[in-house]
């Protein structure tokens, strides 16, 4: 590299320009495997299933009318100049015969650079959105309510503290639902509801509750069977599977409920200490009467250069048929991998700034999610367990690397809001007035 950037310098340049500081510069990305450029989906059905190889993934068995959902992902880096925080992964629910294999791609924006996939914070909120209106969907089920429509609002708020220091931090600081629902039926009835599909919200109670997390680094211990990243790009936002739409860029948010702030940007020569925003999402049925638990997400990071997408999430367990998206778990659990990788790259060209060459990356997961007395007005949800695996490859010594990674995870948002209390502020508006 010819001359050096200040840690600061680099890192604010790198993530708000991205791909041009990291050619002017001559930063090497990491040679790829093959000479041979793919082209990626955002969203693609696999036919086969690589499990993650840093864990043995297992199965819950349920039990007293308990369902069990263990997720599990893997993810690596896609090489490109343009996208330094282009990434894929895989996403499954293990043991499953009537859930897909899923794989999905994810980017980042800046001032130089406008998203080619979904960042990692707009899946995790999609998945949470999603997630709670298909426990609102079955409450309304389970107590016999007519409901004409619902949806559900969504804002969460996110923060960097001491960025660019040893102490550079993320967190997820407050989680915002409002269901939104138009029907005849009274307060009280909606109430009892709310309640119901709150307990049962499992993605909810491990965002509220503390969670348990195994977590390991694993250094130049990963035989990476196959997994070396290789170049590639995202061919375009539509994704199509058996002739249904599930992904796309779609026009700006606007909520019912909430106010929508104006895109963060940030002085890439100033980098702030203290950075906040907000990921909005809204969730609402497809209305397919094949598929009752199908959803349409819309969603945004409110962050200069990043898209509004449209995604789909397919929630709709025990129908026949063949699902046709990826769960709002899938997309949760695979926002949390991604979140990791992006702090991951950040990181990397942070330790670059010390003198620490970062080679390979990635991450793997399992989440362990579980709803007792499923269908019934007795229904719990909750997230019991999280695997998490970061395997690094480098010439770095030991202690750097563990370093590194532990660095990379104390800056991620998604995770910490898992590991942590989180604050959840969740109401619902019945015919446009707020339910007391």
């Amino acid at each position: 590299m010819k001359g050096k950037l200040s840690t600061v310098s680099l890192l604010s340049t790198l993530l708000i320009s991205g791909s041009a500081v990291y050619a002017q510069n001559s930063i090497k990305q990491d040679a790829p495997t093959s000479q041979n450029s793919k082209v990626y989906s955002i969203v693609k059905r696999l036919d086969n299933y690589t499990r993650p190889i840093t864990f043995t993934p297992t199965k819950a068995v349920p039990v007293n009318g308990a369902i069990t959902e263990n997720i599990v992902t893997s993810t690596q880096t896609i090489l490109n100049k343009e996208a330094m925080f282009l990434k894929k992964g895989v996403v499954k629910p293990e043991g499953e015969d009537n859930f897909s294999v899923w794989e999905t791609t994810s980017d980042e924006g800046g001032a130089a650079h406008v998203q080619t996939a979904p960042n990692p914070l707009t899946y995790y909120a999609a998945g949470s959105a999603s997630s709670l209106l298909t426990q609102v969907e079955r409450a309304i089920v389970v107590l016999g309510l007519d409901v004409k429509d619902v949806k559900v609002e969504s804002k969460i708020f996110f923060r960097w503290s001491d960025a660019m220091s040893a102490k550079w931090s993320g967190y997820t600081d407050k989680v915002v639902s409002n269901i939104l629902i138009k029907s005849d039926e009274s307060p009280e009835k909606i109430n009892k509801m709310k309640k119901l599909a709150l307990q049962a919200w499992a993605v909810g109670e491990g965002l509220a509750n503390k969670t348990t997390i195994d977590a390991k680094i694993l250094i130049n211990a990963d035989t990476w069977a196959g997994l070396q990243p290789n170049t590639g790009k995202v061919g375009s936002p539509v994704s199509i599977d058996n002739g249904f739409k599930i992904s796309d860029v779609t026009s700006d948010i606007k909520f019912e409920t909430m106010k929508v702030e104006k895109d963060t940007t940030v002085d890439m020569h100033n980098f702030p200490k203290t950075l906040v925003f907000p990921e909005i999402a809204i969730a609402e049925s497809a209305h397919v009467a094949s598929r009752p638990y199908l959803h349409k997400i819309r969603a945004k990071s409110l962050t200069q250069n990043y898209a509004t997408w449209e995604l789909y999430t397919d929630d709709s367990r025990g129908y026949n048929g063949v699902d046709k998206a990826p769960t709002s778990r899938d997309y949760f659990s695979i926002g949390t991998s991604y979140c990791l990788m992006s702090q991951l790259t950040a990181a990397k060209m942070y330790f670059l700034g010390q003198g620490v060459n970062i080679d390979n990356y990635r991450v793997e997961h399992q989440f362990n999610y579980q709803q007792d007395n499923f269908m019934t007005p007795s229904m719990n949800g909750h997230l019991d367990k999280v695997i998490t695996r970061i395997s690094v490859t480098s010439q770095a010594q030991k202690d750097t690397l563990v370093k590194y990674a532990k660095q990379a995870l104390s800056m991620c948002f998604a995770g910490e809001g898992i590991q942590n209390e989180t604050q959840m502020q969740t109401t619902v508006y019945l015919n446009g007035k707020i339910v007391k």
